[in-house]
């Protein structure tokens, strides 16, 4: 007896000289028998020991999701088309205060595109077996993809505004035509337009960002303008070339999807020469040596494309960067980039 006060029950089972005596004023179940509070010890060791491996599994998630969200935003278009613009407005003369709001601006864009495309066309790429997209993968879930393109379109805004009222709602309305492809109108006859209106926006974005034109806004050169559209047209035929044949047993029904692989092969080169030559004859004065060198360069791109088109598939759309990259080289050195001409 501990003289305590507390009932009998309270020493430890079997009683003896090793018992333990209960603290006075403990509740009975803050009280745990020796083989009860051995089971916890080793239960809390265990959870010590299996820490480490939850936070790899965790960390390992991560890595999945973010991998999967990295092939999911397109990369090659993402990175291709934030490369020349950026390109192009720094050689505008943005300066660095105006060229990297430009573009985290179109990196945004692009992202909030791409990821928009995976989550839309999630079922049908699951349908067509395309188990290289991250979704159909199990790298990424479409409702995360889906977050992510709303996000990066929510960052697009401010950031595009940040160029200038005028050049920001000129990029925005760029990004909603590729929403609008996406949501409607890619599998109809009139996918090309919001790639030649995006595309066409781009001169438009750098002459109204510019410093120095800002207020009025100064407009480029119509020939800038369609030219760039023309180059949009090129783009949507070389992204789409190399799936057109599952997108047709998916029941998408595009403007290329509709013209078929072997004429849009023979088409796609078009687009490019032409944006090419507005280039180089459309401004005043004679075509200068390096323009028809330029020519001479998109020639090459579009005719490698038009000869590997069938052996490799990303061919079409490497040679249009090219022609793009091209053509955003001599455009900055074209004289009457911005109005008249």
């Amino acid at each position: 007896m501990t003289g305590s006060g507390d009932p009998p029950g309270d020493a430890a089972a079997g009683g003896g000289a090793g018992a333990a005596v209960p603290v006075r004023g403990a509740r009975r179940e803050d009280v745990a028998p020796a083989g009860i509070a051995g089971q916890a010890s080793g239960a809390a060791e265990g959870g010590r020991r299996g820490a480490a491996p939850a936070a790899w599994t965790a960390a390992w998630t991560v890595a999945r999701t973010a991998a999967g969200l990295a092939r999911a935003c397109h990369p090659g278009p993402t990175v291709a088309v934030t490369t020349l613009v950026t390109v192009l407005v720094a050689v505008a003369g943005w300066g660095p205060a105006g060229t990297v709001p430009a573009a985290l601006a179109v990196l945004t864009g692009q992202l909030s595109v791409g990821w928009c495309n995976d989550a839309v066309d999630a079922a049908r790429d699951a349908a067509a077996g395309r188990t290289a997209k991250p979704i159909v993968a199990g790298l990424v879930s479409a409702r995360t993809v889906r977050v992510a393109a709303f996000a990066a379109l929510a960052a697009c805004v401010p950031l595009s505004l940040a160029c200038g009222v005028a050049a920001g709602a000129t990029h925005l309305s760029a990004v909603a035509a590729a929403w609008v492809y996406n949501l409607w109108l890619k599998g109809t006859a009139a996918s090309w337009a919001p790639y030649a209106a995006g595309f066409g926006a781009v001169p438009v974005f750098v002459t109204a960002g510019t410093p120095g034109h800002a207020s009025p806004v100064s407009l480029p050169a119509w020939w800038v303008v369609l030219a760039a559209a023309l180059l949009g047209c090129a783009a949507h035929l070389a992204n789409v070339l190399p799936d057109i044949e599952t997108d047709v047993a998916t029941g998408v029904r595009g403007w290329p999807q509709r013209l078929g692989p072997a004429r849009v092969r023979v088409l796609l080169p078009l687009p490019l020469l032409a944006a090419s030559a507005l280039l180089v004859v459309a401004p005043p004065g004679p075509a200068s040596p390096a323009g028809w060198l330029a020519f001479a360069g998109v020639a090459a791109c579009a005719a490698g494309g038009l000869l590997l088109g069938r052996r490799v598939p990303v061919a079409p759309f490497a040679a249009a960067i090219g022609a793009a990259g091209i053509d955003v080289l001599l455009l900055a050195g074209t004289p009457g980039f911005v109005a008249g001409g």
